[in-house]
Formats: C-alpha cells, structure tokens, sequence
C-alpha cells in the first residue's frame, strides 16, 4: 500500500464521540504534524504499539483527541475526537490537505489488511447483525476460507481432480448462508384474505406489527419485520389478502404481494382451518421454496385439517414455537460447522460454481483455468 489513506469509523451522525483512523507509509508523520500532545512534548519520531496521549489536533481551530497507536505492523493509528458533524469534517479536510486521501471505513479496511479475504471478512462481520452469522465472518477472518483455497490448489497441481471437486461443491454448499450473512433470510407470509396472516407476523416479531381486522384488504402495503430465527437474521413479509375482485387500491396490494412471493426465500401459505381452505394456484406450487401452514386451530375446524401439516394459531401462540423451529431448518437445513470454509460474496460463488463445473468436465485439460479462478477468489476480498 503506497498511499496513506484516513476514515470515519463511526456512523455518520451526531454522537459524544468519532474515531478517526490512519494507516499507510506516511500515517504517522502526518499525525506527529498535527497532534500536539497536551504534556507539550513533540511525539516520538517512531510510533509505539499500544501507545495513547491526549492532545489536540490542528492550529487554526484547535480540537481536543485521544491518539491511539493500535499497531505498528502494519501501522493503524485512531484518532478519538468529539463526534459531531462540523468537528469530524474538518479533521478529514485536515488530514486531506497533508496528502492523506479520505476512503470509506469498508475501503479502509481493504488497504489495511494485507490479506484481501481478511479485508472482506472484515468488512462483512461488521455488518452482521446476529451472533451466528458473526461467527461464520470470524471464521473467514481467521483463515477457513483461506485454508480452503490452498487445499483445493494443492490438490489440482498434484492431479487429484475428483477430490479437488468434492472439496468444491463441499463448500459450496453453504453458498445461500454466505449470501445471507449480512443480507436476512426474506420470508413471505402469504395467503387468501382474513386467514390471519397479520396476526402472525405479529406472533413472530413479538409486538404489534401488522394491523389487524376483520375487514378484508385492510393489509395493502408489504410491512415487513426484521427478526432473528434460529440464529439466522430474517425478514418476515405481511403481504395482501391474495383474491380476485378487490377495488383498485387493494389490486395494488395484491399485486405487490404475488411479486414478493416471487423473489422470497421462502414463502409461507396460509390457511384458516375455520373456513373452507384456499389454496395456492398452481403457479405458487411451482415454487421450491413453498410451505403451507394452517392457522386459527383455536376454532372449531371446518375443514379436515391434514396432520402433515404444521397448525398453529396466531392468537392464542399454541404452535408458533413450532413454527419457528421448522423455519430454521426450512431456511438453513445444513448449516456450517464452527470453522467450515464459506464464500461469502456472490463472486466468490460465481467463481467456484466455474470452477466445479470445469473440474466434472476435463478436469486435466481445465487445470490452469481452475487455478486461475481459485487464485481470483483469492483475492475478490
């Protein structure tokens, strides 16, 4: 890295507190020009890991920092400063005019870590919003998914082929984990009007989240809940009523509803066990990701409810355990184990999805492609 590159860590907004970081060749002669330590002594001409002082930064407006040396190899230092808008601009300005060249946090991180699949680990974990999935970035971070790609080499260039193979599509089976964790799970309660599918989405989140009425079509914009299942982030989706013969508004709704069924992960069709029982039209059974589920088993049933089926209801919460359970495995029915390689970028993906392809082909003609594409993903980070 040639440049000397410096970034807000912190959201953007107004807080107590910014942290500002510096890293590259020259991050330390651009801090000792403008960091005047409160003691009055001039910092070292050479950093020290571990090392804070307490000073203030800049000449013209003056403003009080907390410099932390976070490590020399390669060296990081933060700047600890007030957080609000004006204060935080002015620092990077600051820094800009010495010839430090402001980036984005993710971008720092990038030009920070000498190795690009720590660099996207990285940037992926601090996105993370549940413990599982923090744990699958962390394992990325300390090397699976590097280890994974110099096993598959090593086996290429010794001709072993088919396993080099197996080893793919092994990882690949945890493709759809690594797509999803930054971005949640997206499920679709979908269903005829009145069969309660506000109620449960209510149920799943846990507060009042969708309106609930009687009165058909009340539910005509998607509303969506951001929840954890099973350790898993999820998006749980309310859609319309799905029927024929409704005003133009609720047509909408409906509309909306059939393209969120569309692009879901998986789609849950509701039935009320008190009314004759609708269906999903062939169109939806076509869809890998389609379960049906029978709700408002608080009532007397009117139908012959099929014991296959999961029945709960919304109301009362008998069965929404269940319920929620057989969505984790719905979801994710082979999770990774604590330390399995998981690519974690839809390039990485497209990459080894190649380079299994090449390796059930001609693998021996293929060799030097797939070494190629395994090095790329490498370095996608």
């Amino acid at each position: 890295m040639s440049e000397t590159v410096i970034a807000l860590l912190t959201p953007p907004g107004k807080a107590a507190l910014a942290t500002i970081a510096v890293t590259g060749p020259r991050a330390w002669e651009t801090v000792r020009a403008l960091f005047h330590p409160r003691s009055g002594s001039a910092l070292a001409e050479l950093p020290e890991s571990g090392q804070f002082r307490l000073g203030r930064l800049g000449d013209a407006v003056s403003e009080e920092a907390v410099l932390a040396v976070r490590s020399i190899e390669p060296i990081l230092l933060e700047l600890h400063v007030h957080g609000g808008y004006e204060v935080t601009r002015y620092l990077l300005e600051l820094f800009a005019e010495c010839g430090d060249i402001p980036v984005s946090w993710q971008q720092m991180l990038q030009r920070y870590e000498s190795d690009s699949i720590r660099g996207m680990a990285a940037n992926v974990l601090a996105c993370t919003t549940t413990t599982r999935t923090a744990a699958i970035a962390l394992d990325q971070y300390q090397g699976a998914f590097r280890a994974f790609l110099r096993q598959t080499e090593a086996l290429i260039v010794a001709g072993e082929f088919e396993r080099a193979r197996k080893v793919v599509q092994d990882v690949l089976r945890y493709a759809d984990v690594g797509r999803h964790l930054t971005a949640p799970w997206r499920v679709v309660i979908a269903g005829a009007p009145n069969v309660g599918k506000s109620s449960l989405v209510n149920a799943l989140a846990g507060y009042h989240r969708s309106v609930v009425s009687p009165t058909t079509g009340t539910t005509r914009d998607v509303v969506t809940a951001q929840l954890a299942i099973d350790g898993w982030p999820v998006e749980v989706v309310d859609t319309a009523g799905l029927r024929v013969g409704g005003e133009a508004l609720e047509e909408m709704g409906i509309d909306q509803a059939c393209a969120a069924v569309a692009e879901s992960d998986l789609a849950i069709w509701l039935v009320d066990a008190s009314a004759e029982p609708v269906w999903p039209d062939d169109a939806l059974h076509t869809l890998r990701q389609l379960r049906i589920v029978v709700n408002k088993i608080d009532l007397p049933a009117r139908w012959g409810v099929d014991e296959g089926f999961l029945s709960l209801s919304a109301t009362t919460g008998q069965g929404v355990p269940e319920l929620v359970a057989a969505l984790g495995t719905w979801l994710v029915s082979d999770p990774p184990p604590a330390g399995a390689a998981v690519p974690c970028t839809n390039e990485m993906i497209e990459h080894l999805l190649e380079a299994g392809r090449l390796l059930a082909g001609t693998p021996a003609a293929s060799a030097e492609a797939v070494l190629v594409l395994l090095r790329e993903c490498g370095r996608l980070g």
